[in-house]
């Protein structure tokens, strides 16, 4: 064989085993979290995904199997003002019109009520299939759910609008979501984890997730396929199955971490049982919810927290609100001390606690559930299917799980002086992880005030510092698997060998290359040069009919709500005639059967969930089927219908999980 084709065959070979492994190797895939912050309960910080190559979207990132999206249809019902408009909404023609996005002949519609801890109601979501890219990987044909007329509902009887869609981060051992067809084979809808870790994007069907804050402002972390170490501090809980299942709540107590005590006391607990006997030693069953914003618990726990805090109760909402004028509230909200969660280990003996500073319970409502800005404390007493400690909680709180190991964890997430990432891979049968050694207590440093004696006894206000979320020195990001590394490792080999035929190969190529082939190549060149196609799609007509004034941001909406809007200008679809008041009558002053007073019964129950919504089971999701990562389920069942939500009073007996350490 000639030289030059040895040399050839070297590199061409080398050149094989580089792309090989770069298609093959794994790593953990980041979101891209938003600069924008969201919800008149919050505000919140939330992820970041396209659909359709081109509509950009911010979601709250949290809800087992489907994504729910709030569709351009949406501000149809409300066209004044659309507090939507501000994340993105999704534009189902558009997705049609350009071949990613449709129903996939899916005929099963789930209920609106995705959030746990808060009632959502109103119209079935539709099931849909789209393209979406996460953290710069694209998923095809995810399971989507799209909400058109779904409101939150309070004890005022009131409805209102939500903001905010919940992005799906996977479901135990589950790849891929199988709904009935009425023709033909079960459709296949993917789940992002699942499709990530089949097509050995990541190493795993997992995900970790920290949500961070907007104040003090806390960047969010959240992988696919593995975590940040450095978001999880001191002991780990660690759970089976479903991450939204049922976990023993033990105490809730208030905390003095640093400084003196803006109360007469350094710790008190006994919150969570307190005047209310049906709560004994066995603690409550609670649920976490990403989707969910609130503290949703006992108003027995709720009032028993909020008489320790200068706040009153608002009966409309379920909620309370600072009294902004007390000197305790400056000092409360700024101060070194924090509400404590405590639950139960494994063992039943030890007990795990996740801290929330009052710096973290000092949230913000807006329009539309308020006329002017007002500061509340997130406990809520309102309807929902389940207590459940939602976004208030998750500010503070790591938590992750690896799917195809049934296991998920639950741990104390630093304050605002978080060292830089720490990235962990985590392997497909990982069932533990591992915390960082970074304190809890020095993350807060420079965020919170560890109050002085005279300011606690006089009545002046005390102001928080302004936090600095730079990095503090940290050990290099570390964690990669040992496979990997070993990757890297080869893969250098390879490039090296690579490289070296290559040059050779070339070297010998160009002493031989004639003059023809050279011009040969220039004109090849020029022509590619001159395409106009190939490289950009043509520009749509910008003056296409059939936008309404619905997709036109208001005044004062923030731009991203009028860059969106533009993009929907470009497709033509029929939307309904819009309704004269501003939100639709149906959906406003919905009478209520009880008060909302009444208490769920603690413990020895059951949640009963609202019946439209999610019951999971790692076998089926309201009567559609899921495969396993093994192998998938034979037959299909067909989808049960949604019947409106309703209220109980008795929360039958669950069976909880007791978190091993």
């Amino acid at each position: 064989m000639a030289p030059a084709s040895l040399y050839s065959l070297v590199s061409f070979l080398s050149f094989l085993a580089v792309f090989r492994l770069a298609a093959t190797a794994s790593a953990p895939v980041a979101a891209v979290w938003s600069e924008d912050t969201f919800g008149p309960d919050g505000p919140w910080t939330a992820v970041e995904v396209t659909l359709t190559g081109t509509q950009k979207i911010a979601m709250y990132p949290g809800r087992e199997y489907q994504s729910y999206l709030l569709t351009s249809d949406y501000c149809n019902q409300n066209r004044s003002l659309c507090y939507a408009n501000q994340a993105g909404l999704y534009n189902d023609a558009e997705s049609q019109l350009d071949t990613t996005g449709s129903t996939g002949q899916i005929q099963y519609q789930s209920g609106p009520g995705y959030m746990l801890g808060v009632d959502v109601r109103g119209e079935k979501a539709t099931s849909w299939v789209d393209t979406v890219t996460f953290g710069g990987k694209s998923i095809d044909s995810v399971s989507l759910a799209l909400l058109n007329a779904s409101y939150m509902a309070y004890p005022n009887g009131n409805w209102y609008p939500l903001t905010v869609g919940c992005l799906g981060i996977g479901a135990p051992d589950t790849v891929n979501q199988s709904f009935s067809s009425n023709d033909g084979p079960p459709i296949n809808a993917s789940l992002i984890p699942g499709y990530l870790w089949a097509h050995n994007t990541t190493a795993s069907n997992s995900f970790g997730m920290h949500i961070g804050s907007a104040n003090p402002p806390m960047p969010g972390s959240f992988y696919f396929g593995g975590y940040d170490q450095n978001r999880v501090v001191g002991d780990i809980l660690t759970y089976q199955d479903d991450y939204t299942k049922a976990i023993t709540l033990k105490d809730v107590s208030i905390k003095v971490v640093d400084g003196s005590s803006p109360w007469g006391f350094e710790s008190l607990g006994g919150l969570l049982a307190s005047g209310n006997s049906s709560i004994t030693s066995g603690g409550l069953q609670v649920k976490v919810d990403g989707c969910s914003p609130y503290l949703t618990l006992p108003k027995s726990t709720c009032d028993a927290v909020a008489e320790n805090l200068p706040v009153t109760y608002n009966e409309g909402l379920g909620l309370y609100y600072w009294n902004t004028n007390d000197p305790k509230y400056t000092q409360i909200v700024s101060s070194a001390s924090a509400l404590e969660f405590v639950f139960i280990g494994g063992s039943n003996t030890q007990n795990i606690s996740i801290s929330v500073p009052f710096r973290h319970l000092n949230l913000t409502l807006t329009a539309p559930l308020v006329d002017e800005p007002t500061q509340y404390f997130p406990c809520y007493t309102g309807p929902s299917s389940s207590y459940t400690l939602g976004r208030a909680f998750l500010q503070d709180a790591f938590v992750g799980a690896n799917w195809n190991a049934k296991s998920w964890w639950l741990a104390q997430a630093p304050g605002p002086n978080v060292p830089s990432p720490s990235v962990v891979e985590l392997a497909d049968g990982d069932s533990a992880i591992k915390a960082s050694s970074n304190d809890w207590k020095e993350s807060w440093t420079g965020s919170w005030t560890a109050l002085k004696p005279d300011e606690v006894n006089s009545s002046a206000t005390v102001s928080a510092p302004s936090a600095s979320v730079s990095p503090s020195t940290a050990p290099p990001p570390t964690g990669l698997s040992t496979g990997a590394q070993a990757g890297i490792g080869v893969g250098i080999g390879a490039v090296g060998l690579g490289m070296i035929g290559a040059i050779i190969f070339f070297f010998l190529r160009r002493r031989k290359a004639s003059s023809s082939e050279l011009a040969a190549s220039d004109t090849a060149q020029k022509a590619q040069n001159g395409r106009e196609d190939g490289f950009y799609a043509p520009a749509k007509n910008l003056n296409s009919p059939g936008i309404t004034d619905s997709t036109i941001g208001t005044i004062g909406q923030p731009p991203n709500a009028m860059m969106h809007a533009q993009a929907y200008q470009q497709y033509p679809q029929q939307y309904p005639q819009p309704l004269p008041q501003q939100y639709p009558q149906q959906y406003m002053q919905q009478p209520y059967g009880q008060q909302y007073g009444s208490e769920l019964s603690a413990v020895g129950n059951t949640p009963t969930e609202l019946p439209g919504s999610t019951t999971y089971d790692r076998h089926m999701l309201d009567g559609t089927e899921v495969y396993k990562h093994a192998s998938p389920q034979q037959g299909y069942a067909s989808p049960s219908s949604s019947q409106p939500p309703s209220y109980v009073t008795a929360q039958p007996q669950a069976q909880s999980q007791g978190g091993q350490i």
